[in-house]
């Protein structure tokens, strides 16, 4: 309640509140009471955080094949992504985990959803965990058919990255980068590769994710340049595993 006394008013009128300083009445909002979360509010706040984190993580470590032409909602998607991962764990709200989840649901994450990678390679490496190995095998292919190619390139390049990480621990492990150079102008188009291996054998390990890209160059004045930019260029998670303890 509030008081008129002497040209004054004094007291609270609801969540409003006058007072008089130096001759002047002086008006304010009783603050509202701040509300303590929710267990189960903090619970979802905890894995949305421990998602939030991996997500980050995997941006971080596969800077090698985004390259920053991603579209602008990247982040985004890859975080609606994880969570789809994570929702079959069968641990309580506030405990799940990327390692307790279904880890291949990363598969074919694009990260350039303008570029599709299966629109200019028409043919999948095979990619398996053995033995604490990763193994990336290819079929033969030919460069005239089954790579496409933009105008004015000279060379591509098929880029990996090998993330091992622990996100429990909010650590990544280690990584490898791999490149193989194509020259376009090679006299034998058809190619076959050696097969790639990565030891995968590290203390804490417990996910593994495999980037690629295919970054396309022309030849000027002697030097490579880049024709890749953020309305080409095709990039994406193309296995994912989680390491057996």
């Amino acid at each position: 309640m509030a008081i008129l006394k002497n040209g004054n008013l004094k007291g609270a009128v609801g969540n409003i509140v006058f007072r008089q300083s130096n001759e002047q009445t002086i008006v304010q909002t009783i603050p509202k009471p701040v509300k303590k979360p929710t267990p189960a509010k903090k619970a979802i706040g905890s894995d949305f955080g421990h998602i939030s984190t991996a997500g980050a993580r995997i941006r971080e470590f596969m800077g090698d094949i985004h390259l920053n032409m991603h579209d602008s909602d990247m982040h985004n998607r890859l975080i609606t992504q994880l969570k789809r991962v994570v929702r079959p764990n069968g641990r309580p709200t506030g405990m799940k985990t990327i390692h307790g989840g279904k880890i291949d649901r990363l598969v074919n994450f694009q990260f350039n959803d303008k570029c599709h990678i299966h629109d200019f390679m028409h043919f999948d490496p095979d990619l398996s965990l053995l033995d604490k190995q990763v193994h990336i095998r290819f079929p033969k292919f030919d460069l005239r058919h089954d790579i496409v190619l933009p105008k004015h390139c000279d060379a591509l390049a098929i880029n990996f990255t090998v993330a091992v990480f622990n996100f429990e621990l909010q650590q990544h492990i280690h990584f490898y980068c791999h490149e193989i150079e194509l020259n376009l102008h090679r006299s034998d188009k058809i190619i076959e590769l050696e097969e790639l291996i990565f030891d995968m054998d590290y203390k804490n390990a417990e996910t593994i994710i495999v980037g690629m890209n295919i970054e396309y160059y022309k030849l000027l004045r002697q030097k490579h340049l880049l024709l890749n930019n953020k309305e080409f260029h095709p990039a994406a998670i193309v296995a994912a595993f989680a390491i057996e303890s």
